[in-house]
């Protein structure tokens, strides 16, 4: 089953300044923090809805290999659009989506797990849910999505939901970040402070080299992207980089393999359009099972070796405790 995840970006908000306003400047943005959290639970497909402080936010998260989608009406309209923008865009990829404001991070990775297998077992709208009160992010079943991108009601994605006439999957969670939310500086704090205790994690980046790099996370992004748009040069703007870059890394991948992964044709709207050829998808789907494997292994290794030492949780426990 495939997950992706829409973190809605767009909209100015006041958490997000205050956090600013209160933190460090070496500390991870909320975006940041989002992203993390789905990547180290295993969502691949990430989309990043912006709007407000666009380049900003790209020059923060290019690192991640997330895909950018911009909401040009982010001023004048709500969250629902931000949401079903990222929602159409992953409803032919995913199984089921994460969808959470880019403002309210503090969720755990072993929440959207859990979330994750209740999805599996119940195919259901699955919200989590501590102390008794909901939380974010909401995991939507791609069959709901016209339904989403349909209603008219004014009551925003939850009255979306509602409308729809299923029943939500409520999972226990004992993760006071899927809750909380700071109204004071002491507040927000604490949500950092209970979010760094689990923010160390193992990032194991796989890149496959012949005589020189030529596949990686870059790579297959952008292949993602020419294969649903058709275009190297729309590919690149949604993934946050240089044409002329785009072409770099596709021309080093060819090289490497020794074989096309880009066909293009003359004509078209921007000059030509292009597919991905069937090595290509080959590529994609080799390599994307080799990375999640490896991701898995790092992650179930970081657990065993470092989880056991004493030492390196010696000041997490105590801030726990």
């Amino acid at each position: 089953m495939r997950m992706g995840a829409v973190i809605s970006a767009a909209e100015k908000s006041l958490r997000r300044e205050y956090y600013e306003q209160n933190m460090t400047s070496d500390e991870p943005t909320m975006a940041e923090r989002a992203v993390v959290n789905f990547q180290r639970a295993g969502v691949r497909d990430i989309v990043v809805v912006t709007g407000d402080r666009t380049g900003e936010l790209e020059r923060a998260l290019r690192k991640y290999g997330v895909i950018f989608l911009r909401n040009n009406r982010y001023e004048s309209g709500q969250m629902l659009d931000s949401a079903r923008i990222g929602l159409r865009y992953l409803q032919e990829r995913c199984d089921s989506i994460f969808f959470c404001p880019a403002d309210l991070p503090f969720f755990s990775m072993k929440t959207v797990r859990k979330m994750w297998e209740a999805w599996e077992k119940e195919r259901s709208v699955v919200i989590p849910s501590c102390g008794g009160k909901a939380g974010h992010p909401v995991l939507i079943p791609t069959s709901l999505v016209p339904f989403i991108l349909d209603y008219q009601g004014e009551r925003g994605l939850k009255g979306a939901l509602d409308s729809s006439g299923v029943e939500p999957v409520y999972v226990t969670v004992e993760d006071k970040g899927a809750i909380l939310k700071s109204k004071s500086e002491e507040e927000l704090k604490e949500l950092v402070r209970l979010h760094d205790a689990a923010w160390m994690r193992p990032h194991v980046k796989v890149r496959l080299i012949n005589r020189h790099p030529c596949f990686g996370p870059g790579t297959v992004t952008l292949l993602r992207q020419i294969d649903s748009l058709g275009s190297v040069r729309e590919a690149c703007e949604k993934t946050g980089i240089s044409y002329s870059k785009g072409w770099s890394m596709i021309h080093a991948a060819e090289e490497g393999l020794n074989a096309s992964i880009v066909e293009r044709r003359k004509g078209g709207r921007f000059g030509g359009t292009a597919s991905v050829t069937e090595t290509g998808k080959v590529m994609m789907r080799l390599y994307e099972q080799f990375e999640r494997e490896v991701q898995e292994l790092a992650e179930k290794r970081f657990q065993e070796i470092f989880l056991e030492s004493d030492c390196f949780l010696k000041n997490n426990r105590q801030e726990e405790g």
